[in-house]
């Protein structure tokens, strides 16, 4: 981050220190300077972005200093924090670390302090350029399996441990972070349920969490339709659905070769013979079959490979068991191998 384009805000009660702070900081580069003469003040002002706030300990109270700490941490800002004091203690210095500050400035020490404040700001802005996102990194990964069953294909962009945004693309997400006039400055931006394309998926054979299936129902052998087909697709969701998700592939047959969705498609009537009621299908076979609360665990896209079409079913795991409805039945399934397992009561019973 260039110097110029850091934000600062000066919380300082002492006109004159103000104004020396303002011209020596004017010297060293820095061009977005607002500043603040009390808390109250102060408030206000952070419900703008900054870098770094440069806080006075002691205003028209003996704790400004850790108020404006307070403020940072409650609304959850991303601001890097430098007390800045004339009447320094050890006390305040562990308390004011213990709240987060980045630094605890004496405005009495050795030397020119002002010099010392830049510094301590390059400092900041370097470690935390490198290294300020590595918690939320930590924490996104800690905390991935619950991210997953709450944000699974939506970019999230995380603040101080805390999922502060969603939205469908990177793009739409970095709108919204504008709009709320967040600065990017220690936001970490990541897709839950990253998806991999088909070929890389292709790539990686089939196993516990991934399949492939030549159709959605068009018998290969017999060269024509076969609705039981279906129940092969969907007790293949269910079984990643109670397991720990999987990807299903339809258009990709055992030996990895691209069968594609065409003969799928033309056995709709016309003019439905399109991938928009290919998806339309599968997705009225999951709500009758599976369950509609289910299909915000399922995540359906397609791609183009070998100049045919295929589908990709992205399914995370569910909370909720899941049965699949067949021939008047309920049946059990999970992932055992590269396989889906249909499981009896008493296996069920164990399993659960």
């Amino acid at each position: 981050m260039e110097i110029q384009n850091i934000h600062l805000l000066l919380v300082e009660d002492n006109p004159r220190y103000l104004e020396s702070l303002i011209k020596w900081l004017n010297r060293f580069g820095y061009q977005n300077i607002e500043t603040a003469t009390n808390v109250q003040e102060a408030t206000e002002k952070l419900q703008n972005p900054f870098d770094v706030i440069i806080a006075d300990m002691r205003m028209e109270a003996d704790d400004s200093g850790f108020v404006i700490l307070d403020q940072v941490q409650s609304l959850n800002l991303s601001s890097v924090v430098i007390i800045l004091t004339a009447n320094d203690t050890v006390i305040d210095c562990r308390n004011a670390f213990k709240k987060g500050a980045w630094d605890y400035i004496s405005k009495s020490m050795e030397g020119n302090p002002f010099e010392i404040v830049d510094q301590s700001i390059k400092e900041a802005i370097t470690y935390f350029n490198r290294w300020g996102n590595v918690q939320n990194d930590q924490w996104i990964e800690e905390n991935l399996q619950q991210l997953e069953q709450d944000y699974w294909g939506q970019y999230i962009a995380v603040i101080n441990k805390t999922v502060i945004e969603i939205a469908d693309s990177e793009e739409t997400l970095k709108q919204k972070i504008e709009e709320r006039k967040l600065r990017r400055f220690l936001t970490t931006i990541c897709k839950i349920g990253a998806e991999k394309s088909a070929l890389d998926l292709i790539k990686e054979g089939e196993s516990s969490t991934l399949e492939y299936k030549s159709t959605l129902q068009w018998d290969v052998n017999k060269n024509c339709e076969n609705k039981n087909l279906r129940f092969s697709v969907l007790k293949t969701i269910v079984a990643f659905l109670n397991s720990e998700g999987g990807t299903l592939l339809i258009g990709v047959e055992n030996n990895d070769n691209i069968f594609g969705l065409e003969k799928d498609i033309l056995l709709f009537s016309q003019p439905k013979q399109n991938i928009d009621y290919f998806e339309q299908t599968l997705i009225n076979l999951i709500k009758s079959n599976i369950g509609i609360n289910l299909t915000q665990n399922i995540y359906i896209r397609f791609e183009t490979v070998e100049e045919k079409q295929i589908c990709i079913i992205d399914v995370k795991p569910s909370k909720k068991k899941a049965f699949l409805k067949e021939n008047q039945e309920l049946k059990f399934y999970i992932r055992a191998g590269n396989t889906s397992q249909a499981l009896n009561i008493p296996d069920i019973y164990d399993y659960f």
